[in-house]
Parts: structure tokens; sequence; C-alpha cells
């Protein structure tokens, strides 16, 4: 699997879903915390995925 499904399958497990388009990112939205997270839609690496991990324990304290 890659990386980008990875962390689009962990944003949506996590209650984040698909807000909209951006330029270079995608925006996905949790109603329930109100925050938004971006996800980079090219050169989507391990490391991005390790940011996504990050952000969605930093906004779900």
């Amino acid at each position: 699997m890659k990386p980008r499904d990875r962390a689009i399958q962990i944003l949506n497990q996590n209650g984040y879903s698909f807000e909209r388009h951006g330029k270079k990112h995608d925006q996905f939205y949790n109603p329930e915390l109100k925050c938004t997270i971006p996800l980079k839609r090219h050169d989507f690496d391990e490391n991005d995925l390790r940011y996504i991990m990050k952000k969605i324990k930093h906004n779900g304290r």
C-alpha cells in the first residue's frame, strides 16, 4: 500500500473526512475536533505519513 493511501485510511479511521481539493493539497476535516489536516498530493513519502500521524495524535489530545 502506498504511503498516501495508508494516510487516507488512517485519517478516515480517526474521524477525518475529505473536505475539498486545494492546489497542491487535499484537505481532511474532523467535525468533532473542528480541525483540518492538509494531505500533499505529490511526492508523498514516509516522512509525510509520520507528520500526519503526529498531527492526528496532537489534535486528539
